[in-house]
């Protein structure tokens, strides 16, 4: 029998996932936590072309697709079809395949389906692929690589690089990051994302100091942009936090407060979100000194950086300044905005 997935097939069918690879020397090593975390990925994305089949009440396999627009019409991508040792050459890959088209095409008048298989060309499962009509690409080449050493070619500094090039680094506490945005004055300017960690806004001593040394800041004249990022749940979980308000409710001289539902900024400003999400903090001082924080949080010796590098601070200009002009155009749904008083 062949029907759409339950989420409650994913676990059984993450065990058939992980087997299979197990068996066949490609390189790939998945565990039964990551065939799961691929499979609800498929499931929460596309779940309508997610089918899966049964022998006398046993899950034997599946097959899902994700759709995309492409120059011809819509195209079936990164196809998963994957039948258990136990359950092979009962053609139920044939019956997979066959119930997966006929829904993509009735739905969404899919042209192409397209993927990655292994193997050589004579054997399964190219040959099986070879016998219902697909061609290999002759054009496309399927390249990867390691994203972190990419980014290291494209400039960009990580966490580990920081952490090993002591040199322009210097370590500082969450008390002398309180020290720093209380030192903030007329004619500073900073750029500070709150991305709502899970420790943002709780009720100790050490936070309400943090969040009263960014109002000082304000206070001060500080050009202060405090951007508090997170998502739906996240803030309106906080509605009724008295930090949250608080922060909110002091809002000073030039200083600006923007409250943004990642999930917008995620969704229009990408590559941006992406470098937020690591804790880059930029500011610039009158002297045009200027100050980029990564707040890492590691431990109670060591919750914060301060790095003086002019990589990452063009870097993380170019971040901020991306994010400001979106936001002025309107393109990043901005929930509130509060100027300074």
């Amino acid at each position: 029998m062949i029907r759409l997935v339950k989420k409650s097939d994913i676990e059984d069918l993450a065990v058939i996932y992980k087997d299979l690879y197990d068996n066949v020397d490609i390189g790939e090593h998945w565990t039964i936590q990551k065939a799961e975390e691929l499979l609800l990925y498929w499931y929460e994305k596309q779940k309508d072309l997610f089918f899966v089949a049964e022998e006398d009440g046993i899950i034997a396999g599946a097959i899902v697709s994700g759709v995309k627009n492409w120059f011809d019409g819509l195209r079936l991508n990164d196809t998963e079809i994957f039948v258990s040792s136990k359950f092979q050459n009962k053609h139920i890959a044939h019956d997979l395949m066959l119930e997966h088209l006929k829904e993509a095409k009735v739905k969404y008048n899919a042209s192409v389906i397209e993927f990655h298989t292994y193997g050589e060309e004579d054997e399964f499962p190219q040959n099986w692929y070879n016998r219902i009509e697909f061609k290999k690409d002759e054009e496309l080449i399927i390249m990867n690589a390691n994203i972190e050493e990419v980014l290291n070619n494209l400039c960009y500094i990580s966490n580990n690089k920081i952490k090993e090039d002591k040199k322009g680094t210097i370590n500082f506490s969450y008390k002398d990051l309180i020290n720093l945005y209380n030192d903030l004055k007329q004619g500073d300017r900073a750029f500070v994302f709150d991305m709502l960690p899970e420790y943002a806004y709780l009720e100790n001593e050490l936070e309400k100091a943090y969040i009263e040394s960014r109002i000082n800041a304000m206070k001060n004249g500080a050009e202060y942009n405090l951007f508090i990022v997170g998502s739906k749940e996240k803030l309106e979980s906080l509605e009724n936090n008295k930090l949250f308000n608080y922060t909110l409710k002091n809002c000073y001289n030039n200083g600006t407060i923007y409250v943004i539902e990642k999930e917008s900024l995620r969704e229009k400003s990408l590559n941006e979100f992406f470098q937020l999400a690591n804790g880059l903090y930029y500011g610039e001082r009158v002297s045009g000194e200027k100050e980029v924080f990564r707040d890492l949080w590691s431990n109670s010796d060591n919750l914060g950086l301060l790095i003086k590098n002019e990589d990452i601070v063009e870097f993380i200009e170019d971040t901020v300044n991306n994010i400001v002009k979106k936001i002025e155009k309107k393109e990043i749904n901005v929930e509130k905005v509060i100027k300074g008083k």
